[in-house]
């Protein structure tokens, strides 16, 4: 059966898409004070590129999901709602030839495009002995990464490639350094690894970090002209470096798609969350578009949560059955809280029922909502590259037109109706206005909420209406058929 809705959802779901992959990155070239700068901007980052110093100006992340901030990743930057760059900050990428300490140097600077969504923007210079050629290729569906070769010759003489800034003081990103697949906090002496790997700076939130695969460079730690830190490569005569730049937001498995993953231990939770997120991508993988990995997550969540959701049901509706007897306890007892305990108690035993049977199913939902949401959180930037679904471009995001927070708000409400239905004596007072309240309450507390979590909590709904008549057709057909053991348990009491 499942084969079958997965067969039909995938040949009708291009009917139901909106893509958004493979758009074009957008190029501007802009002139500030200080010379020309290239901007090209991506699905996720927007990269500045100066043809002073023939540096990256900035790595902006444009993109921002729920309880997210734009940032910038280039090391050297204040915060605020405009920042700026701090004073005396060396840019990355700026070449230090010998014992100098800037780069005052202008680059030609020109963008080659290789496609609608693939540009390479190269920064040359030559002369005083010194030949630099720098390339950095960008594609629009990159996550927080581009392609950097920078070649530089100047033969007898030191050559340093400034990485970035270190920055100081509390809560600020740890600068780390990769040898043979390991984390340090300071760099090498040669000789004691085989291969050195990358440098850059790791914080909670953020990770700016190049990852070296091919070249001849050693870490260096310096300062500049005006007495700032800096980190980054050197070598005599020659320093050239093929690798990855990862500038964006600490998040794990985007980092394991750049062999970063080291830079992040993990956790027990982590670790758990992580797996989540591993399986909600095979769904994606699967179905080729994040709205239907979200509905065959929550299918598979029903169906290995459906036996204990049916000992909750049947649990609830034998207590319903016994709410008669439970109130004849309660006023021959109303004056013997302890009596009253002990003869509900046998009631409960005589009729199999657990009290607390129905608990641990309900319970269990609210882990799974919260692991989907952290789920969606942490992978918002691959949701924001993938295709639409419906009318929502973008699933990390919440709905545009709130369609998904009425309709899960409307089946809750509906549920909530059904639920009284079923009851022998319907709620009265604040019970009653409660459950009709709550899901209004919640619909404007987390209208802000992912559109990815609201059509989870839809869906979970609607499935459960749909195991509530299940199992009111089960009891049903039982009670028809009534068995001895029932017969005296009513006759006893």
């Amino acid at each position: 059966m499942w084969r079958t809705v997965l067969a039909l959802a995938l040949v009708f779901s291009p009917c139901f898409l909106t893509v958004l992959a493979g758009q074009p990155l957008e190029i501007v070239r802009l002139l500030y004070d200080d010379g020309e700068v290239v901007q090209v901007t991506n699905g996720l980052v927007r990269y500045q590129f100066a043809e002073l110093g023939g540096s990256l100006r900035s790595a902006y992340v444009h993109f921002t999901s729920y309880r997210t901030q734009n940032m910038d990743a280039v090391p050297g930057w204040e915060g605020g709602v405009q920042p700026s760059l701090g004073p005396g900050v060396s840019l990355p990428f700026e070449v230090w030839l010998g014992e100098a300490t800037a780069d005052p140097t202008v680059y030609a600077l020109a963008v080659e495009p290789l496609a609608p969504d693939v540009a390479v923007v190269r920064l040359q210079r030559s002369g005083d002995g010194l030949v630099v050629d720098k390339a950095f290729t960008i594609n629009w569906d990159a996550f927080y990464t581009m392609d950097v070769d920078v070649r530089v010759q100047a033969p007898g003489q030191k050559v340093r490639l400034v990485l970035g800034h270190r920055p100081s003081g509390r809560d600020v990103p740890d600068l780390r350094f990769l040898y043979d697949g390991k984390v340090y906090t300071a760099p090498l002496a040669p000789g004691t690894y085989t291969k050195f790997e990358g440098v850059g700076l790791v914080g909670k939130e953020m990770v700016y970090f190049l990852r070296v695969e091919e070249g001849a460079g050693t870490p260096f730690l310096g300062q500049n002209a005006a007495g700032q830190p800096v980190f980054g490569l050197e070598a005599i005569g020659e320093l050239a470096i093929r690798g990855t730049l990862y500038s964006g937001r600490n998040r794990y498995l985007l980092l394991q798609r750049s062999g970063l993953e080291v830079l992040t231990p993990l956790g027990f939770f982590s670790r758990f969350l992580v797996w989540v997120m591993q399986f909600f991508e095979w769904l994606y993988r699967i179905t080729g578009n994040y709205g239907w990995a979200i509905i065959l997550f929550t299918l598979i969540t029903r169906i290995v949560v459906y036996p204990l959701m049916r000992n909750q049901y049947r649990s609830m509706a034998k207590m319903q059955r016994l709410a008669p007897k439970l109130k004849k306890l309660q006023e021959r007892y109303k004056d013997d809280r302890q009596a009253l305990q002990q003869q509900m108690m046998e009631l409960y035993r005589q009729e199999g029922v657990n009290p607390l049977g129905g608990c641990l199913p309900m319970l269990l939902q609210f882990p799974i909502l919260i692991l989907l949401w952290q789920t969606i959180m942490y992978s918002a930037e691959q949701i924001h590259l993938s295709p639409g679904f419906l009318w929502i471009r973008d699933l990390s995001q919440p709905d545009p037109y709130y369609i998904l927070l009425i309709l899960a708000t409307g089946a809750q409400l509906l549920q909530q109706w059904f639920t009284q239905r079923r009851l022998p004596e319907p709620p009265t007072g604040g019970s009653q206005v409660l459950g009709w309240v709550f899901p209004l309450v919640m619909a404007l507390l987390f209208m802000s909420f992912p559109a990815g979590l609201w059509l989870y909590w839809l869906l979970t709904t609607l499935l459960q209406i749909g195991q509530q008549w299940i199992f009111d057709w089960e009891m049903a057909r039982e009670a028809r058929v009534p068995t001895a053991t029932v017969d005296d348990g009513s006759q006893d009491q």
